[in-house]
């Protein structure tokens, strides 16, 4: 649980250092990952371990989905409020809820998908609440829902593929594949990607300290938490962020913003406790192998 809350509390701080430096999503994207993909690779060699050719090819989409997530979620935090970015993203344990039944059993049931209706309503009211907002924008909230659903496909893909690799020479494997996969559209886009000045190099050396390692852990922890719980906790990022975002960049919160947020996040996470709790009370003879 630790695992999952660490990466949670140094996602929400760093999710402001994009806002805080003049650097284009794509060209900050690619320096996190290929930053990121030499420090996995210093510690495989400290650790003396290496990915079988099997861990490489089982992490392959894990690392597509992982760089193509960055891309829209850094694109959507340039373009709008980052507490919409979190707010929609926290609608990913619903969707996870959806999708994991035939993967892991975990099936929702008429309550779970009443508490996911609500969810949606929560999140339209801190839309719209937050669209007055001079930080709003509904392009970058559309970005936001694309990387919602881009990061909802890489947690399920992580969470099958983690039974059979561990962390490490995942999330190793997985960033090599990612900054391979941004580069041709980095550089097609024109972006001089050698503009960064020194202070935007230690902000980007902040932040891949805070995320790397947070992926790393939540990676990790796939193994040991059930995709429900650990999806209850992430719930609590686009708190920490709100909290962040207006202690470090003065962002305002509105009352609508808050009353929406608390509804949508306060209904998944009834939605996920209740599954999470649920799944518990099974006999573990009624479990399927």
């Amino acid at each position: 649980m630790l695992g999952v809350l660490a990466p949670v509390v140094g996602w929400s701080f760093a999710n402001t250092i994009p806002k805080i430096i003049d650097v284009p999503a794509l060209t900050f994207s690619f320096w996190r990952l290929w930053l990121g993909a030499v420090l996995m690779v210093l510690v495989l060699i400290a650790l003396r371990r290496r990915p079988t050719r099997a861990d490489i090819r089982a992490s392959i989409p894990g690392g597509v989905l992982f760089g193509l997530n960055l891309v829209l979620f850094f694109t959507a935090i340039k373009e709008t409020s980052i507490v919409d970015v979190l707010v929609i993203g926290a609608l990913q344990p619903a969707l996870t809820l959806l999708v994991a039944g035939r993967m892991f059993g975990e099936h929702a049931e008429r309550s779970e998908l009443l508490w996911i209706g609500v969810s949606l309503v929560g999140v339209a009211v801190f839309v719209i609440g937050s669209s007055g907002t001079p930080e709003w924008s509904l392009r970058g909230d559309l970005v936001a829902v694309a990387s919602l659903l881009v990061w909802t496909t890489y947690f399920v893909v992580s969470k099958r593929t983690r039974a059979s690799v561990l962390a490490v020479e995942y999330m190793s494997t997985v960033t090599v594949v990612a900054a391979i996969v941004v580069t041709p559209v980095a550089l097609a886009s024109g972006q001089d990607l050698g503009s960064l000045r020194i202070q935007d190099w230690l902000w980007l050396l902040l932040f891949l300290g805070a995320a790397q390692g947070g992926h790393v852990l939540l990676a990790w922890a796939h193994r040991h938490v059930d995709v429900t719980l650990s999806s209850l906790l992430i719930l609590g990022q686009p708190i920490v962020t709100a909290i962040a975002a207006l202690a470090i960049l003065g962002d305002p919160i509105r009352l609508l913003e808050i009353v929406g947020g608390l509804v949508a996040v306060g209904s998944l996470a009834a939605m996920v406790r209740r599954a999470t709790v649920e799944g518990q009370e099974v006999p573990p003879e009624a479990v399927p192998e």
